[in-house]
């Protein structure tokens, strides 16, 4: 264990796993097995499975407890070792070690989610995790997965156990949501054991950026920065040229004013105009990727630099 995972602060765990070529069933399986035994484990509070990217064949596994003490625990279980040591023949060859850190704040990736919340009736918990196993090992092999984060009941007044289904587009998640398989999978499961429901949440700004058959949306932090870069222009004009007009108004009425100007031309034209610019970046061809990553990135540093100087230029 390092330093960092040893300070008592620290109560989740990100597992890092590198995949060879062709080992995307069995992960899928695996994903199930230890989904299943952390969220049966004292002190559980969630997992969450994140692939770097699309179609990536590296992942995090993030394993979150209630305590440090807890996370020990996990972390000396020896069901939990021979699980990871399960990993092995699904790695690249020369990649011995897991990379174990510190765990982030939940990750926010670019993909469309679907929630599921479940009450399990008292006692049938170890039935409920066997079913959603099952669940886990097929939705995991579907195109345009993009992982799953389970989440313990928080406390008696909140009972639920919640699921958080991640795929790439709206289409992917609704081939997995209308499929045969998961159909066969609902039938199966005991209404006694659970009462279930599910809805769907979007990603970021995702509609501006991906527009209804544009395929996935980019990464969530690229949409904010590029907002960003299309706001902060807007909203320094505003404060030059409007805010004198509005001096009158009482402040509540100014700001919506202001909002619902900068609101509306961020939404149109220039969220277009931007994703029109940097398409290149956000969404990039997967053989360059790195390179074009870090051409984005002084792009935009390099943009961010001239509004600031230009813009300041209207405030002597």
């Amino acid at each position: 264990m390092t330093a960092e995972l040893a300070s008592a602060a620290v109560s989740a765990v990100a597992t890092r796993v590198a995949l060879r070529e062709g080992a995307e069933p069995q992960f899928a399986d695996w994903q199930a097995s230890f989904t299943r035994h952390a969220s049966s484990f004292d002190g559980f509070l969630s997992i969450e499975f994140i692939p770097a990217y699309a179609g990536a064949m590296l992942w995090q596994v993030v394993q979150r407890f209630t305590s440090h003490g807890a996370l020990d625990a996990w972390m000396a279980d020896a069901a939990r070792a021979g699980l990871l040591a399960g990993l092995s023949p699904l790695r690249p060859a020369g990649v011995d070690d897991l990379v174990e850190e510190a765990a982030p704040d939940f990750h926010a990736v670019a993909a469309v989610t679907e929630v599921i919340t479940t009450n399990v009736e008292p006692g049938r918990q170890a039935d409920f995790l066997a079913w959603a196993e099952s669940v886990q090992a097929v939705q995991a092999r579907f195109p345009g997965y993009m992982g799953t984060l389970v989440q313990a009941p928080l406390s008696a007044d909140l009972p639920y156990w919640t699921t958080l289904v991640r795929f790439a587009t709206p289409e992917a998640l609704d081939t997995w949501v209308n499929s045969p398989e998961r159909g066969a999978l609902l039938d199966k499961s005991d209404p006694h054991i659970s009462r279930w429901h599910s809805h769907r949440l979007p990603a970021g700004f995702g509609e501006w950026f991906a527009p209804p058959g544009a395929g996935a949306s980019p990464a969530a932090w690229k949409q904010t920065a590029l907002v960003l870069m299309a706001l902060f222009p807007v909203v320094m004009l505003e404060i030059r040229f409007l805010s004198p007009y509005l001096a009158g108004l009482p402040i509540a009425a100014a700001t919506f004013i202001g909002n619902a100007i900068s609101v509306s031309l961020v939404s149109w034209p220039l969220v277009g105009l931007v994703r029109a610019c940097m398409k290149w970046w956000l969404q990039p061809a997967p053989e360059h990727r790195a390179l074009i990553e870090g051409v984005g990135v002084l792009v935009l540093f390099a943009v961010y630099a001239s509004e600031l100087v230009l813009l300041s230029l209207l405030f002597p």
